[in-house]
């Protein structure tokens, strides 16, 4: 991948991770990447029910979860892993599984394009973040830490910074996760229970940094599963998945097909 490229997907992600909008072909702007999924080919507002309604019960359950999980993260060890995990790259995910290790050659390519393919498919969250700007759990309760893309001190434009605070619903980086490990699946069937064990813990993150409800997780691996079931089916999607299936495959010791 060219340095182009590295820089097109870095703030790709960074658009994803805000909400705003984006659409193919600012995906394929500036880099020849390859449009395997168009947000508009889902209705993300239509997909999911609403949010709790601010103040109700609900609400307040969601915000007590989220403490809690913080509270859990600072006994458990599990800080600096969620921490990590706002890294928008599907070696994340990956790193659940033998794939982890993969960092050059095949192995690298392999999750190269399975991030391009779960950035797209997280782009399907955008037009219901903006429907329900549904602010984030740190704008709602001081108690509430900010570590991570949600750091008070994370360089963001102000304007940027201030659609990330109200762009909590549902979570652009649980829909990415959960696309990444729908794609590397496809590849490497015999890792899909750790590969989705990772993506789990990869949204889960996003409560423990503060940036995310645990509804928004739960809507973001709807919206990530729902628009990865379309991207499934693009002709283009197919024909990348099959070229980078061998080598990857060859690279792990595995047989040519997958099971």
């Amino acid at each position: 991948m060219t340095h182009r490229s590295i820089a097109h997907l870095a703030l790709a992600s960074l658009v994803l991770a805000l909400g705003t909008p984006a659409t193919a072909g600012d995906l394929a702007a500036g880099a020849a990447t390859p449009v395997y999924f168009s947000a508009e080919q889902i209705d993300s507002v239509a997909l999911l029910e609403p949010p709790p309604a601010a103040g109700s019960p609900a609400d307040r359950r969601d915000l007590q979860a989220v403490l809690a999980r913080q509270r859990d993260a600072h006994a458990d060890g599990t800080l600096a892993r969620a921490v990590g995990d706002a890294d928008i790259s599907c070696g994340r995910v990956a790193d659940g599984s033998p794939l982890g290790a993969l960092t050059s050659g095949a192995g690298a390519t392999a999750l190269e394009f399975a991030t391009r393919a779960a950035l797209q498919v997280a782009m399907a969250t955008g037009a219901a973040k903006r429907y329900w700007h549904r602010p984030r759990p740190y704008m709602l309760s001081a108690e509430v830490e900010r570590r991570g893309d949600v750091a008070p001190d994370y360089p963001m434009p102000a304007d940027l910074a201030r659609e990330r605070d109200i762009s909590a619903y549902p979570s652009g980086h649980t829909a990415f996760g959960t696309a990444c490990a729908i794609v590397l699946a496809q590849l490497v069937p015999e890792q899909r229970a750790a590969l989705f064990a990772r993506a789990r813990l990869y949204g889960e993150s996003r409560v423990i940094i503060g940036a995310h409800y645990p509804s928004d997780v739960e809507a973001g691996r709807i919206i990530g599963t729902a628009a990865a079931a379309v991207m499934l089916r693009n002709a283009q999607f197919q024909e990348d998945l099959q070229r980078a299936r061998p080598g990857l495959r060859a690279a792990l010791g595995l047989g040519a097909a997958a099971p």
